[in-house]
């Protein structure tokens, strides 16, 4: 038997030729499930990629081992909401655009479609064969979001293992992401009014085309036909909606446009989610955190010599820290309040654990924290049947740490996705 001791060697991301593969078992490791249980001194054995048993039963005779006594085994984290690791959606074809100075026909995006993606999908566009920088942060799976336009295409749920596993796409169409934030260069839309007139547009055509509607001569099919229906999953209420919105008028646009085509909301982003707590409860809206853009902003006084034109007033700088300070304890007033959230790293995908302990110092406790980067996670994503928990049957997504996450301290050792380790020792060897 064959026995890895996790002590001074240096980390690395494993080289395909190296990673580790097949049955092994993590003995005598602290393990958080991740359904709010914890064992004390655990032994978990992987097969086939799959987690086969969680007990106190020493590894089966003649199994590789990987002794975890003195660390922490957790389930895989998720990034809820990413626009990485993905190519660019193409820009639309110019065929058929109208001269907007001298016609305006009724369906105006037919022809000027400015920030519409409806036919693009992430599942179809994946663009990694590694991420590093997220299996350093203990990430193992994440939403991958197209990240162009207003109507941006379906999104996909992914295992963040090489391009060589077949199986990395667990749900090739979980929903579509939705922005007013447009995105699509020069022209109409140009302006939020704009995008939502085109938004609901768009919706409305789709709907009329899912109930029947004619928008075409049966003998034709043009261009554009393809983006509606798309949209079928979306309008037909089989898929949600992606809201990336932090304002709380922006939430609650988001609430009347998808009532208005009849689909469910998930708010990604949410820094002002906490001002509509009961709305949110109420309609039992997910709300995905973005972990980057926490810098506490300065209350310093500004510079000896600062131009009087140039300072910026006391008074503004004292509204604006109390606003980040509101925002900051957002999460745990949401998850106190029984509404489901989870973590998107955004562009902060090293920093991911960092920013979750910021969250810890206003009020998020340690396991709702952990919740929302793992079981509820994969609550809100639609796979708690796969991933989220460290129980038999499921994916062998796995992180193990020097200390528990909360801790300044705490460090990623080793990671497993799809029950190979894609962040291990360096050196290390069977």
């Amino acid at each position: 038997m064959r026995t890895y001791t996790l002590s001074a060697l240096a980390f690395g991301v494993a080289s395909l030729a190296s990673a580790q593969a097949g049955d092994f078992a993590i003995t005598g490791a602290k393990v958080f499930v991740g359904n709010g249980q914890v064992l004390d001194s655990a032994t978990v054995v992987v097969k086939a990629g799959r987690i086969d048993s969680v007990s106190t039963n020493p590894a089966p005779a003649g199994m590789t081992t990987i002794d975890g006594k003195g660390k922490i085994l957790y389930p895989g984290f998720i990034d809820a909401y990413s626009t990485r690791l993905q190519k660019s959606a193409p820009e639309p074809s110019q065929e058929g655009k109208p001269d907007i100075n001298f016609s305006a026909p009724p369906y105006m995006w037919i022809g000027n479609r400015k920030g519409v993606y409806s036919e693009f999908g992430a599942a179809d566009h994946l663009d990694f064969e590694k991420d590093s920088g997220s299996w350093e942060s203990g990430i193992t799976t994440a939403l991958l979001v197209p990240s162009k336009g207003c109507i941006r295409g379906s999104a996909a749920v992914v295992d963040l293992a090489p391009a060589t596993e077949k199986g990395r796409v667990i749900d090739p169409m979980f929903g579509f992401g939705i922005s007013y934030r447009n995105g699509a260069g020069d022209g109409y839309p140009s302006n939020i009014l704009g995008v939502v007139a085109l938004m609901r547009q768009v919706l409305a055509d789709a709907k009329s085309l899912s109930e029947g509607a004619e928008l075409a001569k049966p003998t034709e099919k043009p261009w554009w036909l393809k983006s509606l229906q798309d949209l079928n999953p979306l309008v037909t209420g089989k898929k949600p909606g992606i809201f990336e919105v932090n304002m709380d008028r922006e939430i609650e646009r988001s609430f009347k446009m998808s009532a208005e085509f009849g689909f469910s909301p998930i708010i990604a982003g949410g820094r002002d989610a906490y001002k509509l707590l009961p709305a949110i409860k109420d309609k039992n809206v997910p709300v995905v955190y973005q972990l980057d853009n926490l810098s506490e902003p300065s209350v310093e006084p500004d510079r000896a010599g600062t131009l009087p034109q140039d300072a910026t007033p006391m008074e503004y700088k004292k509204e604006r820290h109390t606003r980040w300070e509101e925002q900051m304890a957002g999460p745990g007033l949401l998850a106190k309040g029984g509404v489901r959230i989870a973590f998107s790293a955004g562009g902060s995908v090293g920093s991911y654990l960092e920013n979750v302990r910021k969250f810890l110092k206003f009020g998020l406790s340690k396991e709702d924290a952990l919740k929302a980067m793992t079981s509820g996670a994969a609550d809100i994503l639609g796979v708690s049947s796969q991933l989220g928990t460290i129980e038999s049957g499921k994916q062998a997504n796995l992180v193990l740490m020097s200390n528990e996450f909360s801790e300044d301290s705490s460090k990623v050792e080793r990671v497993w996705v799809l029950g190979k380790a894609v962040l291990e020792p360096k050196g290390a060897t069977k």
